[in-house]
């Protein structure tokens, strides 16, 4: 038995810059890690399954973790039994990157336990035909994203002095439904341009995120959760992917208890 940490993600800013081809949408973002994260852990078994106590986790194929399996048995010819304990954390449908994050999990801890040797490389060329953000969860460091999500720029002078508050309003947004109604346009400002926390700091009232003015008319009580976040202190608020998290940074004199007492029916993170 063995027990793997699955870190989460916001996204500070996302541009989305154009429709694709193969029908996904090229973006510009900025990945970041955050220090909230659900356990994985895998037990020998005489076959393969996936368990959790937390309601709508999928314990079938439609879970990532599954796909993952999946996808490294077609890969290598070989058959992976398992059992699989999730204890989630990381809410589902909270723009967080849960799921993905998951996915690359297993494929690291699938990795090592049969002891594969397969290399990083390989396995994020993989992670690839699960999702396109799931390669960003093999590394430690805030990235700069492009394409589908899955060209990674690291930024390890990006990490910032504040702390985190996450806020989900647990509300489900299709992730689909949101990129089929996002406008697309022209990026106000370079993402690419933040290169450190200095360059952050300078231009972090130039940092958007586009699904926001979608999001925030189709659902106001997501957009009332960041002008909450404001009027407490934060220094910098925003939605993360497509909602329906919000998070703010605060710097670190910040009581948290208030956010407790604010948001008394929703789930919040201090990371």
């Amino acid at each position: 038995m063995k027990t793997f940490k699955s870190y989460a993600k916001i996204n500070i800013g996302l541009n989305i810059v154009s429709m694709r081809e193969d029908g996904y949408h090229n973006i510009e973002t900025i990945f970041y890690p955050i220090n909230l994260s659900d356990e994985i852990t895998f037990t020998e078994s005489e076959d393969f399954r996936i368990e959790s106590e937390k309601d709508g986790v999928p314990i079938d194929k439609n879970n990532l973790i599954w796909k993952a399996k999946s996808l490294l048995e077609k890969e290598l010819g070989i058959k992976i039994n398992y059992k699989v304990k999730v204890i989630k954390r990381i809410p589902i449908f909270a723009g967080l990157g849960g799921g993905s994050s998951n996915a690359a999990t297993t494929l690291l801890a699938l990795n090592k336990l049969l002891e594969l040797n397969l290399a990083k490389s390989k396995l994020q060329d993989m992670a690839l035909k699960i999702g396109s953000d799931v390669s960003f969860f093999f590394e430690k460091d805030p990235a700069f994203a492009s394409g589908r999500g899955e060209i990674l720029q690291l930024r390890p002078n990006l990490f910032l002095d504040y702390k985190i508050a996450v806020v989900f309003p647990k509300i489900k947004i299709s992730t689909a439904w949101a990129y089929s109604n996002v406008k697309i346009k022209k990026p106000d400002f370079d993402l690419s341009s933040i290169q450190n926390k200095n360059d952050f700091l300078t231009h972090k009232n130039l940092v958007q995120n586009d699904f926001e003015p979608l999001i925030f008319s189709s659902y106001p009580e997501i957009g009332d959760v960041k002008s909450q976040l404001l009027s407490l202190g934060a220094e910098y608020s925003s939605l993360s992917g497509s909602g329906a998290s919000v998070y703010g940074l605060f710097n670190g004199s910040f009581d948290e208890n208030i956010l407790y007492l604010t948001f008394p029916d929703y789930e919040v993170f201090i990371c």
